[in-house]
């Protein structure tokens, strides 16, 4: 089936460029003059001199545009609701080569103001995101990229993670490449970047599963030749001893003609630590009586890794209509030390029947990761196309000791775990300018194929010996077009997987199926008055990771194991969005409605009071809504960007609880959510920039999970730019200056209830340190394809 759709594709393809071999073409961009960057999804048309549309198109996320029309004298016109039009006459002969650059302007009867360059990062809505300009703006000099991200509206920080708020961790993608490892945005300077799209409800063209996209667009630097940037960090802990090197990333990159060849070689090293208080226990009912058995005790767990990151690849920009190129990234952990320790109480009945203390150790001998991408993108005629080929191959072997003393049972367990997987992903994506609009429609497919085993010297945990299969064809296609009133996109993506499971261990375990699913999303984004509105609804599906699926049983301690589920159900989400900007102030807000919401559940597992953590889907369904209001005004040197935040989720669960008369009782989780960010840039002479940033998040409920206490953060950083183009750059941060981001949470599972802190020591001093030569980004324009099945790996 798949091979068929590539050849009718291919096909399809094959017969569109022959007709439009020997069209005249005409190529441009649209610019916004104000912001000085591109306009995204501005009309563009070609009238004849009898005012006859003789052929239209619509911009890309670029501003870009092509058009193929007859032979003749036109006017070529620019239109976007809100701006002034713009027009220039050409004259196609069918051997032009100019590319026409049309500047359009805000219409001062919708927009009464005049934003002044270097003053507040411009926000707008353009197509499906929330658009922030960085050029020019006062996050220009920020640092790095994860260091801009905190400060975009619609981002936020939760416990060292950055998340589109009310949405979740995003993929993001670089001119239109996936991030795979982190060192790509550390090594992004913000000098480097033009703007930021925060894509809160992605369409048609994004996988099922993929909620969120982050896109970032770097400047495009002239010249040719050698270029490096060299980037480093380091952090001394103020809680404890540990001075952690972090990271050093080095990146090349030459330039010759139509070629770019680029390299990046990434050492990293950092400590990570949690230190918890926890009370948990069973609630059985016993011969009649109920019984409790209670662990009561604290845990510690330090984890020390480092590894190597190296990549390189080429582009070959064979002329301003075709160009190809590759990349091949490795990655590996030269070492791996983790280790646990616990200190418990096990109460049976408010007794104290025994106190364990346990030392787990683990070991990863093997860790690596190898992923390639080779892509094409052309024009032919009016036709784009866009095509990526990708592959992962990722292996890992884990070796744990634990040595547990106890009152009555002291043990010394041994365990090995081995996981082997390998993807392979094609993608097409074909756009040709339809009426006044743009059409887009492609084909992705992707095979996966991985084998995990684990074994334990304890009887009542057998081993483990499994077998995954994956195999996934997509069709889509999305149609965006500008009207008078406004820019519409509709966009439907169809999905058929076939998935397969083989348990070598346990043949009742095996299993076969099929699913097919089609996700609709439209979106309407339009002006009324100063302010700009933009309207979405997407359906997404969230399939389990590769882990979860996983029927293995792990040992975590004594008294918890975890276990993945074969069967689990891929989430179903439908998601509603509403967005405005005014002047500086951003405004978004979603509705999500979850169907089989996967979660990690905690039930007995047997009478000693051992519980079993294994992936579910909830079986009620799950309400969320969430909204932030973002203001970025400048009143001086001061650049305030604050945040307010507002989320209440909905669900309610019947959970299992055997002192109930009925079996059963009903949680709820309805706790909202209050949220504020307040980031203060103070800019100063002589490239002198001081930051006070301060986050605060309130009690709320996540889920099944709710969180019982607020936590806060306060980090200070100062920062100052040497050189020309301030190449050379130190920035001195202090990290929650105060350790107040502690987590308290407790989760109501029916007959397992536990309270848990979580203390994961952030506060510190960290240096970093970059210098960037003849800086370049790569041409690089592959955007990869399977990237789902790449994040579920």
């Amino acid at each position: 089936m798949e091979k068929r759709f590539i050849t009718a594709m291919m096909m399809l393809l094959l017969g569109i460029v022959t007709s439009m071999a020997q069209s005249a073409i005409v190529k441009g961009k649209v610019i916004d003059k104000t912001a000085n960057g591109p306009l995204a999804f501005a009309s563009v048309a070609l009238i004849q001199s009898d005012s006859v549309i003789m052929a239209s198109a619509m911009t890309d996320t670029d501003g870009c545009f092509q058009i193929s029309a007859p032979t003749d004298n036109y006017m070529l016109k620019a239109s976007f609701i809100g701006y002034k039009d713009a027009t220039v006459d050409v004259k196609l002969t069918g051997n032009d080569s100019d590319t026409y650059i049309l500047y359009m302007e805000e219409d001062a009867r919708m927009l009464q103001e005049v934003v002044v360059k270097s003053q507040l990062p411009k926000t707008t809505l353009k197509g499906d995101a929330v658009v922030t300009t960085i050029t020019g703006s006062v996050l220009e000099h920020s640092g790095n990229a994860n260091d801009v991200l905190a400060k975009v509206p619609g981002m936020i920080n939760r416990n060292g993670n950055l998340e589109v708020l009310g949405r979740g961790t995003p993929i993001y993608n670089i001119n239109g490449h996936k991030v795979t490892d982190d060192a790509e945005l550390r090594n992004l300077m913000s000098e480097d970047i033009k703007s930021v799209d925060v894509v809160s409800n992605p369409g048609a063209l994004y996988g099922g599963n993929v909620r969120c996209v982050v896109r970032i667009k770097t400047l495009k630097r002239q010249g040719e030749g050698f270029s490096y940037a060299l980037t480093s960090q380091a952090r001394k802990y103020t809680t404890c001893r540990y001075f952690d090197p972090s990271w050093t990333v080095l990146d090349l990159n030459y330039r010759t003609g139509g070629w770019d060849f680029f390299g990046k070689f990434v050492y990293w090293a950092q400590h990570s630590f949690q230190i918890s208080d926890i009370y948990g226990g069973t609630f059985l009912m016993q011969n009649g009586q109920q019984v409790s058995k209670i662990q009561d005790g604290t845990l510690k767990a330090q984890v020390y890794r480092g590894g190597i990151d190296p990549s390189f690849g080429a582009n070959w920009q064979i002329n301003n209509n075709h160009s190809l190129g590759f990349k091949i990234e490795y990655a590996t952990n030269t070492f791996d030390d983790q280790k646990v320790i616990m200190d418990n109480d096990f109460v049976v009945n408010g007794v104290v029947e025994d106190h364990v203390f346990s030392v787990s150790k683990t070991k990863t001998p093997i860790s690596e990761q190898w992923t390639g991408n080779a892509y094409y993108d052309g024009t032919v005629g009016k036709l784009n196309i866009n095509f990526n080929a990708d592959f992962m191959r990722a292996k890992i072997r884990n070796e744990v000791n634990v040595n547990e003393s106890s009152w009555t049972t002291p043990a010394d367990l041994y365990s090995h775990s081995e996981a082997d997987a390998q993807m392979y992903a094609g993608k097409l994506v074909l756009t040709y300018p339809v009426w006044k609009g743009s059409l887009q429609v492609g084909s992705e497919e992707s095979y996966y194929d991985g084998t995990q085993q684990y074994a334990i010297n304890k009887s009542d945990i057998p081993a483990a010996d499994g077998k995954n299969k994956e195999n996934t064809i997509a069709g889509f296609a999305q149609y965006a077009v500008s009207l008078p009133f406004g820019q519409f996109t509709a966009g439907l993506r169809y999905e058929h997987v076939d998935f397969e499971y083989h348990d070598y261990e346990d043949a009742t375990n095996n299993l076969t199926r099929k699913l097919d699913d089609w996700f609709p999303s439209i979106s309407f984004a339009t002006k009324v008055g100063k302010v700009s509105v933009s309207l979405s609804y997407t359906g997404k599906t969230q399939n389990p990771s590769l882990h979860a699926l996983s029927n293995e049983i792990s040992y975590d301690n004594r008294y918890t194991y975890q276990s993945g589920d074969p069967k689990l159900l891929s989430e179903k989400q439908r998601t509603a969005s509403l967005s405005a900007t005014w002047k500086w102030l951003t405004f978004n807000s979603n509705y999500e409605t979850v169907k089989n919401g996967i979660t990690q559940w905690a039930t007995p597992y047997n009478d000693d009071g051992v519980v079993m953590i294994r992936y579910k889907n909830i079986n009620e369904t799950y309400h969320k809504f969430s909204m932030y209001l973002n203001a970025s005004p400048k009143i001086g040197v001061w650049n305030p960007r604050y945040t307010i935040g507002y989320s209440k989720p909905q669900l309610k669960m019947h959970v299992i609880d055997q002192r109930e008369a009925t079996g059963e009782r009903i949680v709820e989780r309805n706790n909202p959510m209050y949220f504020l960010q307040t980031n203060n840039a103070f800019i100063l002479k002589n490239n002198w920039q001081l930051e006070v940033n301060y986050q605060y998040t309130s009690k709320m409920s996540d889920e099944i999970m709710n969180k019982v206490k607020p936590t806060q953060s306060l980090d200070l950083s100062v920062q100052k730019s040497f050189l020309k183009d301030n190449a050379l750059t130190f920035n001195l941060s202090w990290v929650d200056v105060f350790n107040s981001n502690i987590y308290h949470f407790e989760t109501d599972f029916g007959s397992y209830i536990i309270n848990q802190s979580a203390d994961s020591r952030t506060p510190g001093v960290v240096l970093r340190v970059s210098y960037r030569f003849n800086s370049a980004q790569s041409k690089y324009k592959g955007t990869g394809a399977g990237q789902s099945v790449k994040s579920r790996m």
